[in-house]
């Protein structure tokens, strides 16, 4: 029996003979029923058949069955990274990690941590984080400050590509961004840009009225519907009586707020005609109650606005030079917020450090 090889190498050096041998076996038990020089060959142990279910117009499509999914199609992942700092110190952690891929299959990464010492006092630094699917391990693109020295000083197409590589899973949107304290103890969230509102995003106050959020303060008070209930093992909030509007109202307090640089927003277009930009993994409650990161959300998905259901009417991916900001509160989760006016519900950053 013919291997690829040899074919291949025949083909090559001899077409003409190549194509005389391939009408002799097609021909050689009369019409239709000969035997194929290309089909009936064996693989070799450089190259190998490609069934005919993965070629469209002979080329391998991604899109077929005969097509390996895993690999083929770039995952998704979910999780999150919060970091502690101090002035020299900065430590990722990384809890619930989970790779989706196009087969089907998942990868859960075990909840870990890396410490970065040896830094510059008030500085920010940049980290691309991947999941090496050889090690079987998360990895971080190196070349930076510190040690290990995985602390870039600015983001850089390189560093992106490295994170990249054949075999390696980006576990976030480009760089995720971490900064050293000028004194005492910081910290924030990371991977897919954390779970922020972009500055500039208007919010309800109890004590200055409508104001943009980057300027409230721990201790100040946010609108939020008076129903919400948070369950004690979930922190979901009951949002049953809010999603139908009209229902009386509330205040839940800042505990937590932070500011800091950011380059990756999705603009999302309701239909009550404002608008809000927040960082991938930021959450919303749907109208039936279920969380849904930003990434996630589609077309014609129903929030809970202020007065009402809002529909999501419009979706954008800015990439541009920004702040956002994390906010926690109590006890109460959630609150409202907008481009023009506090007017759709949303998520607060629940910190892990």
């Amino acid at each position: 029996m013919l291997t690829v090889p040899q074919i291949e190498s025949l083909r090559r050096t001899n077409p003409q003979l190549y194509e005389a041998l391939k009408r002799l076996a097609e021909a050689s038990l009369g019409p239709n029923q000969g035997w194929s020089l290309d089909d009936q060959i064996t693989d070799g142990s450089l190259f190998a058949r490609v069934t005919s279910g993965a070629l469209t117009s002979g080329k391998v499509d991604p899109a077929k069955s005969g097509v390996l999914m895993k690999g083929s199609v770039p995952p998704t992942w979910s999780g999150a990274f919060t970091y502690v700092s101090t002035t020299a110190t900065i430590t990722w952690s990384w809890t619930g990690l989970t790779i989706s891929r196009a087969d089907g299959s998942t990868t859960a990464i075990p909840d870990g941590s890396l410490a970065i010492s040896g830094l510059t006092a008030a500085s920010t630094y940049y980290f691309y984080p991947y999941y090496d699917d050889a090690a079987l391990a998360i990895g971080w693109v190196a070349g930076g400050a510190g040690s290990p020295a995985n602390a870039l000083a600015a983001k850089t197409n390189a560093a992106a590509q490295q994170q990249g590589l054949q075999s390696r899973i980006p576990l976030s949107q480009g760089a995720i961004v971490a900064a050293t304290t000028s004194s005492g103890t910081g910290g924030g969230s990371g991977g897919g840009s954390g779970s922020c509102l972009r500055a500039g995003t208007m919010v309800l106050t109890k004590e200055r009225g409508t104001v943009e959020i980057e300027t409230c303060a721990v201790g100040e008070h946010l609108r939020c519907p008076a129903t919400m209930r948070a369950n004690a093992a979930t922190g979901a909030p009951d949002i049953a009586a809010a999603a139908m509007g009209g229902t009386a109202e509330g205040w839940t307090r800042i505990i937590r707020h932070e500011v800091c640089d950011e380059h990756t927003f999705i603009r999302l277009h309701f239909s009550n005609a404002d608008t809000l930009d927040v960082t991938p993994h930021h959450i919303f409650t749907l109208a039936d109650g279920s969380p849904m990161r930003a990434e996630r959300l589609c077309l014609s998905d129903i929030l809970v606005g202020r007065f009402g259901r809002v529909t999501l009417l419009r979706i954008e991916t800015i990439i541009e030079a920004g702040r956002k900001v994390t906010v926690s509160c109590a006890p109460y989760q959630q609150f409202f917020a907008g481009r023009h006016a506090a007017s759709v519900l949303t998520h607060n950053y629940t910190f892990s450090s």
